[in-house]
């Protein structure tokens, strides 16, 4: 059982750190493709084609990915405050 629970437990955070990254990246390129379009967010995702949301869907949408973006969107955000120097 031990072994067991620390074999999942390391495949857990392998995932964890390996999708950070790939998590980061993506938030990031929608950010950019939204101040690129100025497009609101709403009308972003109205306007991404079949292959887009479902790209979006499968990076965004499974319940193992959200501590990952969750990190990853505090990542960009602490970024961007010392980019602008100012408060957040």
């Amino acid at each position: 059982m031990s072994s067991e629970l620390l074999f999942f437990g390391g495949v857990a955070l392998f995932y964890f750190l390996a999708m950070i990254p790939i998590q980061y990246l993506y938030i990031e390129g929608l950010n950019e493709q939204k101040q690129r379009t100025k497009l609101s967010q709403q009308e972003l995702y109205k306007n991404m084609s079949f292959e887009e949301e479902q790209l979006h869907f499968h990076v965004q949408g499974s319940p193992f990915n959200i501590p990952p973006a969750f990190v990853a969107y505090m990542i960009l955000k602490i970024k961007q405050c010392k980019k602008h120097q100012h408060k957040c």
